[in-house]
């Protein structure tokens, strides 16, 4: 009930997730503001999903921790993110990760530069063309 979805439901509902208020306006939906997951809910949440054994690595968990910060406590991203790197033990493949993170995008008007760079880092993670493309075809 707390979003909006009764129960019991009548039927199908959907929920739109944005970070833009337009698109709900837009959609003519009932506005329900979510803070962000306070840093240790994040931190847990992509425990979960990397997997603690990566706190078995005392040289990657300063590169995780920035890796966790990237996704600026998004869960979306987080859950992304984390899934992507389940079982990479290599320091270098957490540093090329933190780095795909980081990097800046310019040129696409009305969108969150980091939410951007989190699509991108889920995109190109993705594990073949195909996938890709139907990433594209849903987005």
């Amino acid at each position: 009930e707390e979003v909006g979805i009764p129960q019991p439901s009548n039927g199908s509902k959907l929920v739109v997730t944005t970070r833009m208020l337009d698109v709900c306006r837009y959609l003519g939906c009932r506005e329900i503001r979510m803070p962000t997951p306070p840093k240790q809910d994040a931190w847990s949440l992509f425990l979960e999903k990397v997997g603690k054994d990566v706190l078995n690595y005392p040289g990657l968990l300063p590169i995780v921790e920035s890796v966790v910060e990237q996704c600026a406590g998004l869960p979306l991203a987080i859950v992304t993110v984390a899934s992507s790197m389940k079982g990479i033990t290599n320091v270098h493949e957490w540093r090329n990760a933190r780095n795909e993170l980081s990097k800046r995008v310019r040129g696409v008007t009305g969108l969150d530069e980091k939410v951007l760079q989190q699509l991108q880092f889920s995109y190109d993670h993705l594990e073949c063309e195909r996938v890709q493309h139907c990433f594209l075809c849903c987005a």
